[in-house]
């Protein structure tokens, strides 16, 4: 999704402010483990937004995500987010969305 800007001083941050603007801009959002993820068979795609993710971390935020993403059947999209910080320090985290075709940014 686009346009997903935030400020974050840890992981913990970026997480919860990545997940509110994604169930804000979902009918549905479900957690799921790294394994469901993998078993995915549809093929990853890069956010078109990491770049400028990555070149924001330690100028304009502490943490931000790398965000890579596969299309399911009936609409769905599941995500597979890489969170980072200037500290090195990296997380994962999975979930799969319906998105909200009314969101208008």
């Amino acid at each position: 999704m686009p346009s997903e800007l935030y400020k974050a001083d840890s992981i913990e941050e970026a997480k919860k402010k990545l997940r509110k603007i994604y169930q804000k801009r979902s009918l549905s959002l479900e957690e799921i483990k790294a394994k469901k993820y993998e078993k995915l068979e549809q093929s990853e795609h890069e956010d078109s937004d990491n770049h400028f993710n990555e070149e924001r971390l330690g100028k304009e935020t502490k943490a931000t995500d790398i965000a890579y993403y596969k299309y399911l059947e009936k609409g769905y999209i599941a995500y597979r987010i890489l969170y980072v910080d200037t500290e090195g320090n990296k997380e994962e985290d999975f979930f799969i969305i319906k998105p909200n075709p009314e969101y208008n940014d």
